[in-house]
């Protein structure tokens, strides 16, 4: 299965992500990294970046398109994996859905979201470091911008103090979302 952390540029993603891979034990995939490589070889690249000018749909498949070439070589040693991205735009994500069902069979989209004071305050006192956003702010409202509804359940993650008080959290409703489904399944065998 595929954990795909999704969220807003300055809402905690990566790093609950990186914790809650952490804590269960499975690998954490960091997209950033292929970022740094697909996007630097866009023409506009520094402009985009400086100016906060999300790259296009079209390089974000690109992107994806190496994430998922990358996901079908992990599979053979990884069951699990968590990923992070912003999973803003409809069509990117779901050919990352899709590729998920079909190397994995199954995924779980986690939505990380903070209070907008917090973002605020979190990205003004964090030096981002390796992240590809030397400042993040334009980016953000860019993203927010063109933000596309999801069409499927996501759980969300409110990530408003400490990450591993949001990580906790996390396990704790996944835990019993596991419980509740090995129940009703156990209901439905004696119901037969």
């Amino acid at each position: 299965m595929i954990v795909f952390f999704g969220g807003m540029i300055g809402a905690g993603k990566s790093t609950i992500a990186k914790k809650f891979a952490s804590a269960i034990g499975c690998l954490y995939y960091d997209v950033d990294e292929i970022k740094k490589f697909i996007y630097s070889q866009n023409p506009e690249y520094q402009r985009n970046l400086r100016d906060g000018i999300p790259f296009s749909d079209a390089t974000r498949i690109k992107l994806f398109n190496l994430v998922i070439d990358d996901l079908k070589r992990l599979r053979a040693d990884h069951d699990l994996v968590v990923v992070d991205e912003t999973l803003h735009k409809r069509e990117p994500r779901h050919n990352l859905y899709r590729a998920a069902e079909e190397i994995y069979g199954d995924f779980i989209v986690i939505w990380v979201r903070a209070d907008e004071r917090v973002i605020v305050d979190r990205l003004a006192a964090t030096k981002r470091e390796g992240h590809i956003l030397d400042n993040p702010h334009t980016m953000r409202e860019s993203f927010q911008r063109q933000f596309e509804d999801f069409n499927r359940s996501v759980v969300v993650c409110n990530n408003n103090g400490e990450p591993e008080e949001a990580v906790a959290h996390l396990q704790s409703l996944l835990k019993s979302a596991s419980t509740l489904t090995r129940l009703a399944q156990s209901k439905n065998m004696r119901d037969q």
